[in-house]
């Protein structure tokens, strides 16, 4: 007869105790792992498009500026310095900043007082990807023009000369084509600055980092602008965007966790029944560990650990399956943190599953178990 300490199993063993149960039952293990492969499968396969499709809808409310914020100096009285920017850039929850001076009427030097005007504004702050520039990095002085102020200067490519109201001019290096929130900036020129006073600022765009921060940056950002007339100044935030992609994200997101939650439900159940029919046809082998001095918890971690097995090939190969579904579908795959939650969950709730099984094998009475009626 084998010791009590033979009874004790260790990590490895037990693995390998699970693993040969686990092949000695190809129907419960095989029955159990494609409960949880067809569980990760149609988590990926609908609520990963579910998923998929939020992210696509919450995008394009954010192009549309849920988390802009615009401070405009209507009079010209507030005197914003340029070095705001700087300070304004170093607050939290800010993703960029940008400082446009007041605008000026430019016209193409080739052309002269007879071509169409165009605004020049001067711009402060590093360009964001919203602002994709063309050419080469203008330095002090020198300009970008945007898509549509070439058309209206006449300017057949991105560079030459324009010339400003008091007969001065300006070299254009390159051109930029801005998206929302800044696709205003497209019928203007902006300058670099010579130094960071050269001009006051008439208006400030900042981006957020979210849309939940919008409302504390924006005190934050009239905190530390330090104006000469604060009346002057008008903020202007996108809530009501930021209220209908809040709206949009909760109920998206509502419906993403009850289709979860009521397929991990239905697995877990299913999962139940598998393991008990099989802890059922091997009682006589738990009745047998038992009155060889197997303890309670050796029986209950041999079944989880059984189970683990068989979830953990489950998971990752239904996983695989409702990716490939989804890639199928739309063109693109979940995004791999959402593949690793659900293998995850699954796993998760086929081990918790196991558990009320574990407990009928590991309580029963050996004695009554092994008896020969």
């Amino acid at each position: 007869m084998r010791s009590n300490s033979e009874h004790q199993l260790g990590p490895m063993t037990l693995i390998g105790e699970a693993s040969r149960v686990s092949v000695s039952q190809p129907v419960a293990s095989i029955m159990t792992g494609l409960i949880v492969a067809v569980v990760c499968g149609v988590i990926l396969s609908t609520t990963g498009q579910t998923v998929q499709a939020e992210e696509q809808v919450l995008a394009r409310i954010d192009d549309a500026g849920t988390r802009a914020i615009v401070i405009t100096d209507e009079q010209g009285n507030a005197e914003i310095s340029a070095t705001a920017v700087e300070r304004i850039a170093g607050l939290s929850h800010v993703e960029w900043v940008l400082g446009l001076s007041s605008a000026t009427d430019i016209r193409n030097a080739a052309i002269g007082a007879g071509g169409s005007p165009a605004t020049l504004r001067i711009l402060y702050g590093t360009p964001p990807e919203a602002l994709a520039t063309l050419g080469r990095t203008p330095s002090a002085g020198e300009a970008l023009v945007g898509a549509d102020a070439q058309k209206t200067l006449g300017l057949e490519r991105p560079i030459g000369g324009v010339l400003l109201p008091d007969g001065d001019t300006v070299s254009v290096v390159g051109g930029f084509s801005a998206s929302e929130p800044l696709a205003f900036l497209n019928r203007s020129l902006l300058v670099t600055p010579t130094n960071t006073t050269d001009a006051p600022l008439r208006s400030i765009h900042v981006q957020a980092t979210d849309p939940e921060h919008v409302e504390p940056v924006s005190q934050a950002v009239l905190a530390v602008l330090d104006p000469l007339d604060s009346s002057s100044l008008s903020i202007q935030t996108s809530e009501t965007l930021a209220d209908i992609r809040a709206a949009v994200a909760g109920e998206l997101g509502q419906f993403s966790r009850s289709l979860v939650l009521l397929v991990l439900g239905v697995g877990l159940v299913l999962v139940a029944l598998t393991v008990y029919a099989g802890v059922t046809l091997r009682r006589q082998d738990f009745g047998r560990r038992r009155a060889l001095g197997a303890s309670r918890t050796a029986i209950i971690s041999l079944v989880a650990v059984q189970n683990l097995l068989v979830a953990v090939a489950g998971a990752c190969a239904g996983a695989a399956a409702g990716a490939f579904l989804v890639w199928r579908w739309t063109g693109s795959i979940p995004r791999p943190f959402f593949n690793l939650a659900v293998v995850v969950l699954a796993i998760l709730a086929s081990l918790v599953a196991a558990l009320p099984p574990a407990l009928v094998a590991a309580l029963r009475d050996p004695v009554r178990v092994l008896r020969v009626p």
